[in-house]
C-alpha cells in the first residue's frame, strides 16, 4: 500500500506523530512519502537549529520517506534555508505549493493528524 502523511501545523508533538507513524508503515514494507506543508516547513529551523528534537525526523531522512517541503510555504516561514540544510527537497507544482493530486493519481491514500 502507499501513504502519504501529510504535516500541517507548526506543532512538533503533530510531526512527531506524523514520523512515527510515517516509519513504522515505511518499516512494515509501504510506500510511504511525508509532505510538509502549510506551517509544518516553520518547524525545520528548529530541527536544524538544534532547538527542537526530533530524532524521528532524521530516521525519516534515513528512510527516504520525506518527499518534500512546500515551495511557497516554506519560503513564507523564512524556512528554505534550513530545509535545504537539511537536505529536504521543496517542491512547489501547484502555483508554488505542493500537488497532492499527484499522490492520489499515483493510488496513495492520504493520512493527516
Amino acid at each position: 500500500m502507499k501513504y502519504m502523511f501529510l504535516a500541517t501545523e507548526d506543532n512538533k508533538m503533530q510531526l512527531m506523530h506524523i514520523l512515527l507513524n510515517a516509519n513504522h508503515f515505511h518499516e512494515s514494507g509501504h510506500k510511504v512519502a511525508v509532505v510538509l506543508e502549510c506551517a509544518s516547513p516553520s518547524l525545520l529551523i528548529g530541527i536544524e537549529d538544534g532547538s527542537i528534537k526530533l530524532p524521528l525526523f532524521n530516521k525519516a531522512m534515513e528512510n527516504g520517506i520525506i518527499d518534500h517541503a512546500c515551495k511557497a510555504c516554506t519560503a513564507q516561514f523564512s524556512a528554505t534555508e534550513a530545509a535545504q540544510k537539511l537536505g529536504v527537497p521543496i517542491m512547489g507544482d501547484l502555483q508554488g505549493h505542493s500537488n497532492l493530486l499527484r499522490f492520489v493519481e499515483d493510488g496513495y491514500s492520504i493520512i493527516r493528524f
